[in-house]
């Protein structure tokens, strides 16, 4: 059925129409409108969600390059950090801090899959009454993780950022007197 049937218009006779059809055909044009431009929002939302998917499907971090020893050190102490894989889901870590020979901090650290989401446990004796801190995947690609808890004091996100072969940047990161700070650890690779 053509427009000009539904309506009864033909071009010798559009303005002799009652205010009726004419009518109808306005509304018939404003509905046109209004389904092309929903079916073109349609198509626009379907590429960006493909799109991100797409990426996010191909930027996955992964941990087995944490695995060895990387050691910080500057002219007072020296941070480390030691990580083995134990299986394909879970890293076990320590990280640790020398200050003339003596370990002055010291935490248990490990990463590992909880119902299919990645999440890093740190475990400070000396903090939070030894208790052990989840902190969830919360961005990641092939060369940086984030991990996030935003209902612990401090660090509120821990992340890890590959520099190269043998270099590793570390980062803690929450509120610290009324303004987020970020902590920064470059570690080398010492296997």
């Amino acid at each position: 059925m053509t427009l000009q049937m539904y309506f009864g218009l033909h071009e010798h006779n559009l303005l002799l129409q009652p205010p009726a059809a004419l009518l109808g055909l306005f509304f018939y044009i404003r509905l046109m409108r209004g389904v092309f431009t929903s079916i073109i929002v349609c198509i626009i939302s379907a590429q960006f969600v493909t799109g991100c998917k797409q990426s996010r499907g191909n930027e996955q971090f992964d941990f087995a390059l944490l695995v060895g020893r990387w050691s910080s050190a500057d002219t007072s102490s020296s941070q480390l950090e030691e990580w083995e894989e134990r299986n394909d889901s879970t890293f076990a870590g320590k990280g640790y801090v020398l200050e003339g020979g003596d370990t002055t901090f010291f935490e248990t650290l490990e990463i590992r899959k909880v119902n299919g989401v990645w999440t890093y446990f740190a475990k400070v004796e000396q903090q939070n009454g030894a208790e052990v801190i989840p902190f969830e995947i919360s961005k990641q690609s092939s060369q940086r993780v984030e991990f996030a808890n935003p209902k612990h004091d401090f660090p509120k996100k821990i992340g890890y950022e590959l520099l190269g072969d043998d270099e590793l940047q570390a980062y803690i990161e929450g509120p610290r007197e009324g303004q987020t700070i970020r902590i920064l650890f470059d570690y080398k690779k010492k296997n």
